[in-house]
């Protein structure tokens, strides 16, 4: 596995014989069965899992030592091994056979750290940029689930794009994007979707409501699929008899998007890009008007580093994926947003969404 591998080579370079995970477990283990992973510099990594997922976590995971644990007794089933014990004294047990010294790990309750302590005396370092800077770059594995989740997107949003009309409520709209999307494959939403028209649309996070579509407005719809936990994210913005002004600013935020992207490379500081879109936008006189950040990183969650915001220290790698999204939200007139999720490349990007 690529990821333990990659994983492990990191510990050695910071002098910590092994890592306890327990905000990165489905990275890990490929499975949201698992409770805790723990990978040790010299050996073979461990899933730890409640009793009940035991099964699940066998089917789904790559990793082969799997651990089941019950906090109490029940009559086992034939060739069923299970611990029976608290999550945190497995933990310190596996601790313990592996003879780790120097632990890393990426959080978790201060008590819940505080036991496995207690149990297994060693070095505990709090470190979850080890694993979060490790998903930041994409295996080709993930750009594979991503692209298929991106095109689940795609067919939800032309679906969208059938569906807006006068007279359709916002959650009307919504409920068919989602169930086009379970259709095609998507487990779920990422975030739940947004059909935003008329005075819903100048709020950047609005939710689809009751509120039937009119004329002369904007309908902005944000929606994201997950597939096999991967996520993506894409925004577009329609206009329905809209004024000239409402044309402007949708045209507007497509080209600031436009030369946002066209700054994407591999070293490219983030806020760079991010400074692409914001300085269009301000150059058409609405500067006032883009209140949030240009874009960010899409994984196993929604929201992930990189982060495009005038402030971002983050460096654009090839590998990563992340979406940018400008947008320009004026109160009595309208909102527009256009988001497309797109990986890094060495001189360049792919839209995944597009």
């Amino acid at each position: 596995m690529k990821k333990i591998k990659r994983l492990k080579g990191e510990l050695e370079r910071r002098g910590l014989d092994a890592y306890l995970s327990l905000r990165n477990t489905r990275y890990l283990a490929e499975t949201t069965a698992a409770k805790a992973v723990i990978v040790p510099v010299d050996g073979e990594p461990i899933l730890i899992c409640s009793r009940l997922e035991l099964e699940r976590a066998k089917r789904e995971s790559k990793i082969k030592d799997i651990r089941g644990f019950s906090s109490w007794k029940a009559p086992l089933q034939r060739g069923e091994r299970v611990f029976f014990m608290e999550l945190w004294q497995l933990i310190a047990k596996v601790l313990e056979e592996i003879g780790s010294r120097s632990v890393g790990y990426d959080g978790g309750d201060r008590n819940f750290i505080r036991k496995i302590r207690g149990l297994h005396e060693a070095g505990y370092l709090l470190s979850p940029e080890v694993v979060q800077n490790l998903r930041m770059i994409k295996s080709s594995e993930e750009l594979n689930l991503l692209r298929r989740s991106a095109k689940i997107a795609v067919l939800g949003m032309k679906l969208a794009a059938e569906l807006i009309e006068p007279g359709r409520t916002e959650l009307e709209i919504a409920a068919e994007i989602e169930y086009e999307m379970r259709k095609a494959g998507s487990e779920g939403t990422p975030f739940p979707t947004i059909v935003a028209s008329g005075n819903n649309s100048w709020l950047p996070h609005s939710t689809a409501t009751s509120r039937k579509l009119g004329k002369e407005e904007l309908v902005v719809v944000d929606l994201g699929a997950i597939f096999n936990g991967y996520a993506s994210d894409m925004t577009r913005t329609f206009a329905l008899s809209p004024s000239r002004k409402q044309l402007r600013i949708l045209q507007v935020v497509k080209e600031a998007q436009h030369a946002a992207l066209e700054r994407i490379k591999d070293g490219v500081e983030a806020r760079i890009v991010d400074a692409a879109a914001r300085r269009f936008i301000g150059r058409a006189g609405f500067g006032k008007f883009f209140n949030h950040g240009g874009g960010h990183g899409v994984g196993l969650e929604i929201h992930e580093a990189p982060n495009l915001y005038p402030l971002s220290r983050d460096t654009l790698r090839r590998g990563m994926v992340l979406t940018v999204e400008p947008g320009v939200y004026i109160p009595g007139v309208g909102g527009a947003r256009w988001e497309d999720t797109v990986a890094v490349k060495r001189d360049g990007y792919a839209a995944l969404t597009r």
